[in-house]
C-alpha cells in the first residue's frame, strides 16, 4: 500500500557510503531498508563515489544520486525540502548534522553502531543490541533495538525450509567483509584446510581483496560481488559459517546456518556479547587475538547443533509499519465512511472531536471519566506526531462526525483498538459498520489480531464486542480483555 498526501507519494532519502576504509556494511544494510520500503514510498539513495558494484545494487532497488566526497554534507542538505524522511547511516553524521536535517523540517532515522553521540533523530535503529540505557536521545526518540529490527536484504527475510540438525558439516563459508584489512579470511581458510572433514571452503571477499594464490585449490574457492540472492543461496547450501558479528552474521543466522563468530572492532563487541549470551553463535572472542593452533574444530562441530535459531519473516512488515506511521497516514475511505487522522484535522474539526469525547454519555465509558481540557487535547494531538505506534482517527459519513477509533500497535501484526460513537448514533448499525470497515483495512495491512478492553461495568459494550467476533481472554477488577482473530 503506497502512502500519498495530496496525490504525491511520500519520499524517503537514504544516505550511506561504502569504501575500503569503512567497508560495505553501512551501504548494504541501508539499501536493504530501502528495498523493504520501495513499494510503499518514493525512495532515493545518496552516496559518495559509488563503485560499479554499488551502482549495480542500487539500480535493483531505487534511483540514486552520487555525491562529491568533498562537499557531500552541504550537497545532501540542499536536496531536502522538509517533507521527507531521511535515513542516515555513517559514523560521521554528528549531532549537529542531525539538527541541520531536522531544522529543514524532515523526519530523521539514524542507523547506529556505536551509540557514541547524542541523537536528535525521531528513530534510532540498532539491530545488534537491546539495552536502551546505552543511548543518549531526545525524549521523543523511538529506539528500535535488537533482532526484531534486523536490517537484512529481502532474500534473507525468507525463512528457509532446511533440516540442519545432525547434518554433516562439510561445506564451510568464510566471510570477513568487503575490505578485511586484517586478512582474517586467509587465517580461517588456512585453519579449515587442515580439517579433513571439511570438503569445501567458500571465501566471500571484496573487490580489493588480494587473493592468496597459495590457498587456491579444488577445496577452496573465492567469491565476490555476490547479490543478496546468491549469498542467501550459498548460506542455504552450506553447513557452517565463520564470520564477524556484523550484518553478515545476521544474514547467516537468518538462513538457519550454524555460525562461528567473534569481533575485531569496537562496534562489534556488544553485539557479540548479546549473540553469545543468547546462544546464537559459537563464540570465538576477539578474532585478532585468536590462537588458531589452539582452536578445536571438533569441539565447534559438536556444539553447533545446540545453537538457537532465529525467524526474521516479520521484519519487513515491521519496518513498513514504522515508516507508514511516521508520515501522516492517508485517509481511509471504505463503505461510505471516512477515517481521518487526528493530526490532519483542522481546528474546527479538532473542536468537534474534543466536544464529542467530553460528552457525559461517552466519557463515563472511558478509562478517564473526567472532562478533558482543550489545551490538553491539543497537546495530546501534537504528541501523536512522535508516537508512531498510536493512530487516532475521527470517523465520518460524508461530513457528519460519527465517533472516533484509535489503534496502538504492539507488533507489526497485533494491535489494540479503542472506539467511541456519539450517542445519537447508538443502536443504528453505525458502530458495527465502523468496526467491520476498520477490520477490512487492518486485514489489508496484514494485521492478524485485534485486542480490546471493556469496562466490566459496561455489559452493553461487552455484548457488542462478542457479537462482532471478539472472545474474552482475561479480566481484572476493572476491565474485560478481548481479542479478535482477523485471519479466520
Amino acid at each position: 500500500m503506497s502512502y500519498f498526501i495530496d496525490d504525491v507519494m511520500q519520499k524517503i532519502y537514504f544516505r550511506a557510503d561504502a569504501s575500503a576504509t569503512i567497508g560495505y556494511g553501512h551501504f548494504i544494510r541501508t539499501l536493504a531498508l530501502a528495498d523493504m520500503l520501495k513499494d510503499d514510498f518514493d525512495c532515493t539513495f545518496f552516496t559518495c563515489h559509488p563503485t560499479p558494484y554499488q551502482v549495480e545494487e542500487m539500480e535493483k532497488v531505487c534511483p540514486f544520486i552520487p555525491l562529491q566526497e568533498e562537499t557531500h554534507s552541504a550537497d545532501f542538505l540542499s536536496h531536502l525540502q522538509g517533507d521527507e524522511i531521511v535515513v542516515l547511516d555513517n559514523y560521521f553524521f554528528t549531532t549537529d548534522y542531525q539538527r541541520a536535517i531536522k531544522q529543514k523540517g524532515c523526519r530523521l532515522v539514524c542507523i547506529d553502531d556505536m551509540h557514541d553521540k547524542h541523537y536528535v533523530a525521531d528513530v534510532v535503529i540498532n539491530h545488534g543490541i537491546t539495552n536502551g540505557n546505552l543511548f543518549s536521545t531526545e525524549p521523543y526518540t523511538q529506539l528500535c533495538l535488537g533482532y526484531a529490527w534486523a536490517l537484512l536484504r529481502l532474500p534473507f527475510l525468507q525463512l528457509p525450509q532446511i533440516q540442519r540438525k545432525n547434518r554433516k558439516i562439510e561445506k564451510a563459508i568464510v566471510c570477513f567483509g568487503g575490505s578485511d584489512k586484517n586478512d582474517l579470511t586467509t587465517r580461517f581458510v588456512s585453519f579449515l584446510q587442515k580439517e579433513k572433514t571439511v570438503k569445501q571452503i567458500i571465501a566471500i571477499v571484496g573487490d580489493k581483496y588480494q587473493l592468496d594464490t597459495l590457498h587456491c585449490s579444488s577445496k577452496v574457492s573465492y567469491q565476490h560481488n555476490l547479490s543478496a540472492s546468491e549469498m542467501s543461496e550459498l548460506f542455504r547450501q552450506s553447513d557452517i559459517a565463520f564470520v564477524p558479528t556484523s550484518t553478515v552474521c545476521l544474514e547467516a543466522l537468518s538462513q538457519q546456518l550454524p555460525v562461528v563468530a567473534g569481533y575485531y572492532v569496537d562496534n562489534q563487541k556488544e553485539v557479540y556479547a548479546e549473540y553469545a549470551a543468547n546462544n546464537l553463535i559459537y563464540p570465538l572472542g576477539n578474532l585478532l587475538n585468536l590462537d588458531f593452533a589452539e582452536m578445536n574444530y571438533s569441539l565447534i562441530v559438536e556444539k553447533i547443533n545446540s545453537l538457537h535459531t532465529m525467524d526474521f519473516s516479520l521484519v519487513s512488515l515491521r519496518y513498513r509499519r514504522l515508516f507508514q506511521n511516521m508520515f501522516v497516514p492517508i485517509e481511509i475511505k471504505k463503505n461510505g465512511l471516512k477515517f481521518v487522522d487526528y493530526r490532519i484535522l483542522d481546528k474546527d474539526k479538532q473542536l468537534l472531536i474534543w466536544q464529542a469525547r467530553n460528552e457525559e454519555k461517552v466519557r463515563i465509558q472511558m478509562a478517564h471519566t473526567e472532562p478533558i481540557l482543550w489545551e490538553s487535547h491539543l497537546k495530546f494531538v501534537d504528541s501523536l506526531s512522535v508516537q508512531y505506534k498510536k493512530i487516532y482517527m475521527a470517523v465520518y459519513r460524508e461530513e457528519q462526525l460519527l465517533g472516533s477509533v484509535n489503534i496502538e500497535y504492539s507488533s507489526a501484526t497485533h494491535l489494540e483498538r479503542g472506539l467511541f460513537i456519539l450517542p445519537e448514533f447508538w443502536g443504528n448499525g453505525d458502530a458495527v459498520l465502523i468496526e467491520n470497515t476498520l477490520s477490512e483495512f487492518l486485514q489489508e495491512q496484514q494485521v492478524t489480531s485485534v485486542m480490546a478492553k471493556v469496562l466490566r461495568s459496561n455489559s452493553r459494550s461487552l455484548h457488542f464486542h462478542l457479537k462482532l467476533g471478539y472472545r474474552q481472554i482475561s479480566n481484572d477488577d476493572e476491565y474485560d480483555y478481548l481479542i479478535k482473530d482477523l485471519n479466520k
